[in-house]
């Protein structure tokens, strides 16, 4: 596996989100709940607003567009949500979260 740096933990907010861009431009939303932290696509599958203007209560997110809803433990669509939210791994370790890719063997 594979890590990129994305940011340090106090950077998102506890039961917050913080959009990031990764290596190689991948816009990434960033959203702790509790304990964990989670990855997802930074905008919005309905119309591409930036979901880190949306809404969260630790539990869901909504965009503040069309409310469209998804449960942030598993990027499931919720409501009127028609798609579900693209996942990546996000890793907590030292103090630093990092996206986790496969590795690539040429």
């Amino acid at each position: 596996m594979a890590k990129t740096a994305l940011c340090r933990t106090e950077e998102c907010p506890k039961n917050g989100m913080k959009a990031v861009i990764a290596e190689g431009g991948l816009q990434l939303l960033l959203v702790s709940s509790g304990e964990a932290y989670y990855g997802y696509q930074a905008l919005c599958p309905h119309m591409d607003v930036p979901l880190e203007e949306g809404f969260y209560d630790g539990a869901v997110l909504t965009c503040h567009q069309h409310l469209w809803q998804w449960d942030i433990h598993t990027g499931q669509p919720m409501g009127d949500a028609e798609e579900p939210l693209a996942r990546h791994e996000v890793r907590e370790e030292d103090g630093t979260l990092y996206l986790v890719t496969p590795e690539t063997t040429p």
